[in-house]
Formats: C-alpha cells, structure tokens, sequence
C-alpha cells in the first residue's frame, strides 16, 4: 500500500493522522469509557495507520506526536495516580515510538505472506500491535518507575497488573482491528470503484 503513495503523500497522511492523534487527546474522544473506573483507548489506532499506509518514519512520527501529547497532559493536568510518570518520556513516548516500530514490522511481515488480503494483515498487525502498546507502557512504567509504579498499583507487579488489565486490553485490540479492517475494506472498494470508472472511460 505504501509503495503506491508518493513522498507528498506520505507526508500529508502523517501530518493528518498526527493531528487526529492530537484531536483524538484533547478532547478525550479517543477514550471510550466503560464505566466510572474503566475505558478503552484508540488514541494508538493512528500509529498503526500510519505504519500501514505510509512506513516505518511515519509510524515512528505519529507515535512520537502520541508520546509527547501524552507527556504534555501528564505534566499539564494529570488526572490519575499514574499520570504524572509520563513526564518521563521513557514512559511516555518510548513505548509509543516501538509500538510503532512494531506495528510496521508486523505489516512487513504479514505483506510477505502470498495471498494473504490487505484487510486481514490490517486487523491482524492492529490487533497485536494494540497488546504489544499495552504491555511496552506497562513495562517502561516499571522499568523506569519502578517504585512508584508500584506504590501506584497498590504494591501490585507487573504480571498482576497485566492480568488485570487484559479484559480491558482485549477491548482495545478488538476496537483496533475493527477500525483498521474497516479503513483497509474502504480503501480497497475505493481502488475498485476508481479501476471500473477508468475502464468506463476507456
């Protein structure tokens, strides 16, 4: 997919699906609540986009735009206990910027395998992508917060804070192939529409 697009082109995408990353936090659209203690995140569906539909530089640029609005709201107006360890950008914009490195290696991967439809390495690179972000945020917090990750868990450690998340994640990683299959379909009735339309003229 990438390969069709020109450099302008890649460049334009990036610079919208890091914007939508930016809308998406702001105005806290890219959380869906569950309940009074509990949501579900789409804000790293553009990464995943991104690294789909334009390469690994984009990827690693809009993950960068998703950890930075990440570290600037947690220094700017932290509303968890957890919040104010993303100014750390080892916990903020590390494991955004791999998640995207991931996500691209997956596409790259998946791409490789003959016969395999576009949507179906879409939805299967977002939803992996979507469990490796969770686990990589996870991890750089006890990484390189230890300590106070943990006074922030309640003492809990990583493995137990994974299992206590995983409903929530399976939500996540769900809603990412969801919306990332749905993009791919979209795009592929569109070349079809545009491929019958040049023929017609023809």
């Amino acid at each position: 997919m990438n390969k069709n697009l020109s450099r302008n082109k890649k460049i334009a995408l990036t610079a919208a699906l890091s914007a939508l990353v930016i809308v998406l936090g702001i105005t806290k659209l890219g959380l869906i609540p569950l309940g009074p203690a509990a949501s579900i995140t789409i804000l790293h569906i553009p990464i995943i986009l991104a690294a789909c539909l334009a390469g690994l530089p984009s990827a690693l640029f809009t993950g960068a735009v998703f950890g930075v609005m990440s570290l600037i709201q947690a220094a700017m107006s932290p509303s968890g206990v957890l919040d104010p360890l993303f100014v750390n950008p080892l916990c903020s914009v590390l494991p955004r910027i791999l998640t995207g490195l991931i996500a691209w290696a997956l596409w790259k991967m998946f791409n490789k395998i003959p016969k395999l439809p576009k949507i179906f390495s879409a939805g299967i690179t977002a939803f992996i992508s979507t469990v490796a972000h969770t686990l990589l945020v996870i991890g750089c917090l006890y990484l390189f917060a230890g300590n106070a990750t943990r006074e922030g868990m309640g003492g809990a450690g990583y493995f137990a804070v994974i299992a206590l998340l995983a409903p929530q994640a399976a939500l996540e990683a769900l809603a990412a192939t969801i919306i990332c299959a749905a993009v791919f379909a979209g795009l592929y009735i569109s070349s079809k529409q545009k491929s019958k339309l040049s023929s017609d003229k023809s």
